[in-house]
Parts: structure tokens; C-alpha cells; sequence
């Protein structure tokens, strides 16, 4: 600790000391605190030093228990940072661990596409698949296709979606077999003007 301190009561204390007894005790309380050195104290400012000099033990052996636990801790941390570094570059550099496999695209077959159709039982035409993932060079937008089995799921849920009517198909041809032929119109314009 690099010092002591004097608490509120010691004021109250060490009222009845001269000044002279008081800095006698003062010089004493930073000997000790310092050296651990006792001086020579006499009669009251001896009395006084007793019972500072325990809150100075007290205080110092509070402050190296902080100390200790402080420098223990921090060990702690340094091995704790040590044995995480050790941990990362031994999960880096651990052969023993099965590597990830990545998993290249394949092109199918006619004969898997036809196969894997039957077995969900879709309405899919194979070769109209294939050859449309082929024109595209096997690509979904702008990125590889990574499961052929995938676009086949989706082409299938776009077949279960019913087309979108034409709004003009929405309605009723009309039927004009019995309105005025043309040239009927046409005449009954040119008598009025």
C-alpha cells in the first residue's frame, strides 16, 4: 500500500494530545506504516499508536489479500487467453476431425429424372426438364444449381397452380348475328349529316 490512512475518529481521539505528542504520533504511524518500525512513544501518544497501528495492520493485510486475489486473477485470465489461443489453432491445425465435405452438382440423367418423377408421381416431363436446365447451363437465375431434385419439387408446385385467365377471356364473346350489318349503320349516319 503506498499509505495509511487517518480515519475521522482519530480526531476525536487524539484531542487531548499537544501538538508536539500528536506529531510525535503522526512520525510514528508513517515509521511503522513504512518500515514496520516502532519508535519510542510515551505515556498517551503511546496509547494512541496501539490502536492506529491496528487499523494500519488491518488495512495492509486487507490491501495484500486484494493484491493476491487481483494477481491470481489475473494469472487466471493469461492462462484462460493462452489455452483459448492453444484451442483455436489445434482446431485449425487437427487433423483427426473429419473434414467438411462439399458437394459438387451433378448433372442427372434422363433416366434419373424420369425415375425420381414416377416416384412422386408428378407430371413432370423429363426431357422438357433436361433440356431446359441444359439451355440454361444448369444455373437457377444466376447461381449454380446445387439440387436438381429441388427444381423438380418447384416445377411441381407450379404445375398445381392453375394458369391466369386472360382478362379478356374473362368475358362473354358478343354476339352480333343480330345487330345492324355495316353498311346499314353507315348509311343511317350519312342520312343524318
Amino acid at each position: 500500500m503506498t499509505g495509511f490512512f487517518c480515519q475521522d475518529d482519530y480526531l476525536s481521539k487524539t484531542e487531548k494530545l499537544s501538538d508536539s505528542e500528536l506529531g510525535r504520533l503522526f512520525r510514528a504511524c508513517m515509521t511503522y506504516h513504512a518500515t514496520g518500525e516502532t519508535l519510542e512513544l510515551d505515556g498517551r501518544e503511546s496509547i494512541a499508536f496501539d490502536f492506529i497501528r491496528e487499523d494500519i495492520d488491518k488495512a495492509e493485510y486487507a490491501y495484500r489479500e486484494k493484491c493476491d486475489k487481483n494477481k491470481q486473477n489475473r494469472l487466471l485470465a493469461i492462462e484462460r487467453a493462452k489455452t483459448n489461443v492453444d484451442e483455436r489453432k489445434q482446431t485449425l491445425t487437427n487433423d483427426d476431425k473429419p473434414k467438411r465435405e462439399v458437394k459438387r452438382f451433378v448433372k442427372p440423367t434422363l433416366e434419373e429424372v424420369r425415375a425420381y418423377c414416377k416416384e412422386r408421381g408428378n407430371s413432370i416431363d423429363p426431357q422438357r426438364f433436361i433440356d431446359f436446365y441444359e439451355s440454361k447451363g444448369w444455373k437457377v437465375g444466376d447461381q449454380a444449381m446445387k439440387d436438381w431434385k429441388a427444381c423438380v419439387r418447384t416445377w411441381e408446385q407450379r404445375d398445381k397452380v392453375p394458369a391466369k385467365k386472360v382478362i379478356a377471356q374473362q368475358y362473354d364473346q358478343r354476339d352480333y348475328s343480330n345487330e345492324e350489318s355495316l353498311d346499314d349503320v353507315l348509311n343511317s349516319l350519312r342520312s343524318r349529316a
